[in-house]
């Protein structure tokens, strides 16, 4: 049997290859022996990596042509390991991190203000209690208070529709405030910033709608922000304030 790590190696190091470019959308893999050679690893292994790839949406293989790179329309970018291969730089960074924004965008203002209408009394006092649970100082512990926070209120909604997005928001929340507590860009590195997440817990348990989606709005906007003040960095014009 095949060590886990060893084939776990071999879907990292393709998988990078593939979101990098190096094999374009539509282009036919090398052949096992020229990619056993490529990663130092036997045909078997590549075999269970491929099919953790196809998995990703990344590849699809078929009998006639072998494995081919698949469009980027079907990667399944609310993949972890996806997104991961995706920041490679602060560009890369910065255009994540606002499609992130653009998403939440759209989704979250409208959870705040359903939640402010349609959450229990429970579920406010605990949308209120993970607000101030939340620390002050950029860490893992705070990036988890802070998750924790946001899909609660999409659980308070009381919306399966959008109790259903619970997964993929956590994936998209957990990998961006993890890459961004890596930076260590003045202003941009990853900011809890407890006292937005209580005033937006506490228009949700006191009832204002508006002012849940108001607040709510503020939050995501940042994350554009940010994105606009990274690629100026990658870019090397002047940052202003």
């Amino acid at each position: 049997m095949l060590a886990k790590g060893l084939i776990a190696a071999t879907v990292q190091a393709m998988g990078q290859s593939i979101v990098s470019g190096e094999w374009a959308p539509g282009s036919i893999l090398p052949t096992e022996i020229d990619l056993a050679s490529k990663y130092g690893v036997g045909r078997n292994a590549l075999r269970e990596a491929a099919k953790v790839l196809a998995g990703k949406g990344l590849i699809k293989t078929a009998r006639r042509y072998g494995s081919r790179v698949a469009d980027k329309a079907h990667w399944n970018n609310l993949d972890a390991d996806v997104i991961g291969w995706r920041l490679t730089d602060k560009s890369s960074h910065a255009r994540y991190r606002r499609e992130v924004a653009q998403l939440r965008e759209m989704i979250e203002p409208g959870a705040a203000a359903m939640a402010a209408t349609n959450a229990s009394a429970a579920e406010r006092a605990k949308i209120v209690s993970l607000a101030k649970a939340m620390g002050e100082s950029p860490s893992s512990d705070a990036i988890e208070e802070d998750i924790a926070f946001h899909l609660a209120i999409l659980e308070a909604t009381h919306n399966t529709l959008i109790q259903a997005l619970r997964n993929p928001l956590e994936v998209m929340l957990r990998t961006l405030f993890h890459a961004d507590l890596r930076l260590h860009e003045a202003g941009l590195s990853y900011d809890p910033n407890p006292a937005i997440h209580v005033a937006l817990a506490s228009a949700i348990a006191g009832g204002r709608p508006e002012e849940a989606r108001h607040i709510a709005t503020a939050i995501v906007i940042r994350g554009s922000e940010g994105a606009d003040r990274l690629e100026q960095l990658q870019t090397g014009e002047e940052i202003t304030e």
